[in-house]
């Protein structure tokens, strides 16, 4: 008949942390697999967008994350990354990812638009953080309120029509 589900694939970041509460603890009690899409929250956690450069894809202006006021408000997460990220001599992407991998049971399926963004994710494979980088990286994460909700639906229209 059926075989039994090993893995389960979900929104998990630094930025999206719901999966931590029970289904990361889950899957290390029943040696099954999460599945971390998204760990760069499309992009955000690279480092790569700010009130200067922000996105130009419909995708990314489609997303709440990356409103101005969200870009801004995700400025302490970014500068941790990029503080940990010097201290490996790595990229805040590398972090992001190694972050996620770090948890048990859990592996990431980055999004790569060239062979040097797919070259950097591997290299996140060999980053290893230390305990103070995690609670650091927690800590900004947990600082980190986007806005969300019917609030931003006229932001984000005016966001997807260029103005």
């Amino acid at each position: 008949m059926g075989r039994p589900v090993i893995s389960n694939q979900v929104q998990y970041s630094l930025v999206q942390r719901k999966p931590e509460r029970e289904l990361v603890p889950y899957a290390q009690r029943a040696a099954r697999l999460v599945m971390a899409y998204s760990p760069l929250a499309q992009g955000l956690l690279s480092g790569r967008y700010d009130g200067t450069n922000p996105p130009r894809g419909w995708v990314r202006r489609g997303n709440v994350l990356f409103l101005p006021e969200n870009i801004a408000r995700a400025g302490g997460l970014l500068d941790a990354l990029r503080q940990v990220a010097k201290l490996h001599d790595a990229t805040p992407a590398q972090v992001a990812l190694a972050w996620v991998i770090r948890h048990p049971n859990v592996v990431a399926i980055p999004g790569a638009s060239s062979v040097a963004q797919l070259e950097s994710n591997v290299g996140a494979a060999g980053l290893e953080l230390s305990d103070d980088d995690d609670a650091r990286l927690n800590s900004a994460a947990d600082r980190f309120e986007p806005r969300r909700g019917p609030s931003t639906y006229p932001a984000l229209a005016r966001s997807m029509i260029g103005r």
